[in-house]
């Protein structure tokens, strides 16, 4: 069966973290194209999942005609604020905010409810010298939009 039909009078996007699933562990792969693939698209919870993550890792001020589009969150990792769980729970709750602002503001209110915007939270952080390992409970608009996902970080500790 067609999957073409799943996309029909939805917006899309280019899927930049490919390989992510529903349920279960999966090892996504950062990339727009490769030997095998020209490009994927995405909807969905999948779709908010990457607008997400491209406004939390963003630095604040360095998009040059969107100057206020991001956070400081990669800021405070790459200047060494961040040293142990607790830290990184703050700067996350304090990012998540500056990026949720960001998220809503683009949306409008004929968006899908999975691709809308409610709320992230870490589920669980592990943080040790040069790295951090995030895990990001992502909520939709919709009823079960609700996605789980890893995020991995070198940080300067």
């Amino acid at each position: 069966m067609s999957e073409i039909p799943k996309y029909i009078g939805r917006s899309i996007d280019v899927l930049a973290f490919r390989g992510g699933q529903r349920a279960g562990d999966v090892l996504l792969e950062q990339s727009l194209a490769d030997q095998f693939s020209t490009g994927e698209i995405c909807t969905g919870l999948q779709k908010l999942a990457q607008r997400f993550i491209l406004a939390l890792l963003t630095e604040r001020g360095s998009v040059k005609y969107a100057p206020t589009y991001g956070t400081d969150f990669m800021i405070a990792l790459r200047q060494g604020r961040v040293h142990n769980e607790a830290d990184m729970l703050a700067t996350f709750a304090l990012s998540e905010q500056d990026a949720a602002a960001l998220l809503v503001d683009e949306e409008s209110s004929t968006d899908p409810d999975d691709e809308r915007y409610r709320t992230a939270e870490l589920a669980a952080v592990t943080v040790v010298p040069g790295f951090a390992n995030l895990t990001i409970e992502l909520r939709s608009q919709a009823a079960d939009g609700t996605a789980e996902f890893i995020l991995p970080i070198p940080i300067v500790v």
